[in-house]
């Protein structure tokens, strides 16, 4: 009786694995199917971008920006340039894509700031177009520069050109 009994046992064994591998393969299954469309993603990270200029929340729009600018430049250094400008409300326009740059055109609601200003400053709407980059198979804003070229050419922490062994173009979205 106990060999029968542990044949049993092994075979419930066996049986558990086999399912559990079955469920597995049945769940990644279609998320492996699944592939991102960039424009809406890019669309999802900029207004995420904005929702963290609106709160304020220095360190989460730090991490929005490229890993290698991160990098180079340290949350601290990043967050002596902040704080004048007030966002209260925006818009994303559209989006651009050309390989592994995006372009998003926002129009954004904001008043500055600041202590030595003597009376408050009306807020009003402006537009703006602003870079973003995909690296990683994720999309991350380019820094901008407050004075002369917003995006030059080459910043310090720009990686080489796809032709040099840069990033690869985010992925093609699903076809329906």
């Amino acid at each position: 009786m106990t060999m029968r009994r542990g044949m049993v046992v092994r075979a419930a064994r066996a049986l558990c694995w086999m399912l559990a591998f079955v469920l597995l393969g049945a769940c990644a299954g279609p998320q492996a199917a699944k592939r991102v469309d960039p424009e809406a993603r890019l669309v999802d990270r900029a207004k995420a971008y904005w929702e963290s200029r609106i709160k304020g929340d220095l360190l989460e729009n730090y991490r929005f920006h490229e890993p290698n600018f991160r990098k180079l430049v340290t949350f601290t250094a990043f967050s002596q340039g902040r704080g004048v400008t007030t966002i209260l409300d925006y818009e994303v326009k559209g989006v651009k894509i050309d390989g592994t740059t995006g372009v998003v055109s926002t129009r954004y609601y904001f008043t500055l700031t600041h202590p030595l200003l003597v009376k408050p400053v009306t807020p009003r709407w402006d537009e703006i177009e602003e870079q973003w980059r995909w690296v990683d198979g994720e999309w991350y804003r380019r820094y901008r520069f407050p004075v002369g070229e917003p995006y030059p050419e080459r910043a310090v922490w720009d990686p080489p050109p796809p032709e040099a062994g840069g990033q690869a173009s985010p992925p093609a979205a699903a076809r329906p």
